[in-house]
């Protein structure tokens, strides 16, 4: 049985609970999606880019937090960029409220909780993961072989599905924590 709280939520507050709500309830049917053949084919591939991206908010620890607000950035505006930007319209992470900064100066990158890297831009990998190196920042990218990089997030596409690849040497090295839901709908490297 479920209580009810005793005085009316705003509207505003209300909506920010239903987000929250449908958010988790995508990952949940996202991870459904992948031990279930087919049933994927109701999301297209940016738009499951961008709900990952978006959930490993909730299921990343980061170590204490340096700034007031959770920041996205991503270099190129893609359609996942788009599809994310409207995903975190108005939402919180922890409560703190998350942005979004597309193709952040370096001297933001350390800022950066996730910064997502597109294929479109694998020529400045190298220079982002050298300086992300020594923060504590998610990298994550749809270049192939991106974990082996440097990387620890690649998405993939196999048999029209997304599965996150995490390089959990790579994630330990930048004092990460990655939940035990993530890693179960996911292919580890080591």
């Amino acid at each position: 049985m479920r209580l009810l709280p005793s005085r009316p939520t705003p509207p505003n507050r209300a909506l920010a609970l239903l987000r929250r709500r449908l958010s988790r309830w995508v990952l949940g049917a996202i991870v459904c999606a992948f031990s279930a053949s087919g049933s994927a084919q109701q999301f297209n591939e940016t738009e499951l880019k961008a709900a990952y991206l978006y959930n490993f908010a909730y299921f990343i620890t980061w170590p204490e937090p340096a700034t007031r607000d959770f920041l996205f950035c991503s270099y190129a505006n893609t359609p996942v960029t788009g599809i994310l930007s409207r995903l975190i319209d108005g939402e919180k992470v922890h409560d703190r409220p998350i942005r979004l900064l597309v193709d952040p100066i370096p001297e933001q990158l350390h800022e950066c909780h996730i910064v997502f890297v597109p294929a479109q831009q694998e020529r400045i990998l190298p220079t982002i993961l050298e300086f992300l190196r020594a923060f504590p920042v998610l990298t994550v990218s749809d270049i192939p072989d991106f974990e082996q990089r440097g990387g620890m997030v690649r998405l993939t596409t196999e048999d029209r599905r997304i599965q996150p690849v995490i390089q959990l040497h790579n994630v330990i090295r930048a004092k990460l924590a990655v939940s035990s839901k993530l890693l179960r709908s996911s292919r580890i490297v080591e």
